[in-house]
């Protein structure tokens, strides 16, 4: 017999190979698997000359199997049998029944955001069902959804994030300031003028130590002014609870302040910057497209993460 390493195997093949095993014969195999009779001969024909053995010799009516058939219809029917489980479990996957892990790829500020979002969406339905969020490097995504290390990523909108990666926009929105409510500089002004947002105290959210912010890369585009940066914070969280707390303010893009934010003492305004439209994307390879789980966890994101569900850009918001 040749070894499987050195053919390419079509697995279907093996599929007939059970069926005329257990009926006896190529058209009962054929009534069985809802095939023609040629069909199902030409299938056993590409296998005998694969596995260099006839499999079956014609005794009487019907087909005897070989020694090497014996030999491989145990593995062969146990194989079946495990990739048919598995696609029943696909299909009739059940969030309240499954007991699994979801990895997602965040960057730290992403995370921060939009984590607890969509783990309040996904507890209610799935109490068996884990979320993990993880770092990951940009230049590796492609790699670890391929193989699975990540079931999803969520970053900004990338130009080309693979050949096999897809993906789906679950917010848009524009850089916009975060004050405290009643701010004695932004509180009425609308807008608020450059000179005014310049002269303020700002706070930078970054896991870097130092260096530009991605939002101070893009206000660069529109001016050579730089913003006073009072305090650097690793977390949105923190930023948040400064802006409360002083006059400094924040500026990030909107999808990142929940509505929750806002009722805490919180106001939105129009920095006097032209930034352009920020997008935040769903990140999956192509081959979990029809995975019943992996459908399930892309509905609960982008029902948690909607544009619909953030702030949208209000001058002053009150």
């Amino acid at each position: 017999m040749r070894s499987v390493h050195d053919m390419r195997v079509d697995f279907n093949l093996f599929r007939v190979f059970a069926a005329i095993y257990t009926n006896g014969g190529v058209s009962a195999a054929a009534e069985v698997l809802h095939l023609t009779q040629p069909a199902v001969s030409h299938a056993l024909a590409r296998l005998r000359d694969q596995l260099g053995d006839p499999l079956f010799v014609r005794l009487g009516q019907g087909m005897v199997p070989t020694p090497v058939a014996h030999q491989l219809i145990g593995p062969v029917r146990k194989a079946l049998g495990e990739i048919e489980q598995a696609v029943k479990a696909i299909e009739s996957f059940d969030p309240a029944l499954a007991a699994m892990q979801f990895r997602i790829g965040f960057n730290a500020l992403m995370e921060a955001a939009l984590l607890p979002r969509i783990v309040c969406a996904i507890l209610p339905k799935a109490p068996g069902i884990r979320v993990e969020a993880v770092r990951y490097n940009r230049a590796d995504m492609a790699m670890a959804l391929a193989s699975s290390q990540l079931n999803a990523v969520i970053d900004i909108e990338m130009a080309n994030p693979g050949e096999m990666i897809h993906s789906r926009r679950l917010a848009s929105g524009r850089i916009v300031g975060v004050a405290r409510r009643d701010h004695p500089v932004v509180t009425g002004k609308a807008p608020v003028s450059l000179d005014d947002y310049m002269a303020l105290g700002h706070i930078a959210v970054s896991t870097r130590p130092q260096g530009a912010t991605f939002e101070d890369i893009l206000i660069a585009r529109s001016t050579t002014r730089t913003r006073r940066i009072a305090a650097r914070c690793q977390l949105i969280g923190s930023a948040l609870q400064l802006v409360r707390e002083t006059d400094l303010v924040l500026t990030l893009a909107s999808p990142f302040i929940d509505a929750a934010s806002l009722e805490n003492g919180l106001t939105l305004f129009d920095i006097p910057v032209e930034t352009g439209e920020i997008s935040i994307c769903l990140y999956w390879h192509a081959s979990n497209d029809s995975d019943a789980s992996q459908i399930w966890l892309r509905e609960c994101v982008l029902k948690s993460i909607n544009f619909s569900t953030s702030p949208g850009v209000t001058a002053n918001r009150r």
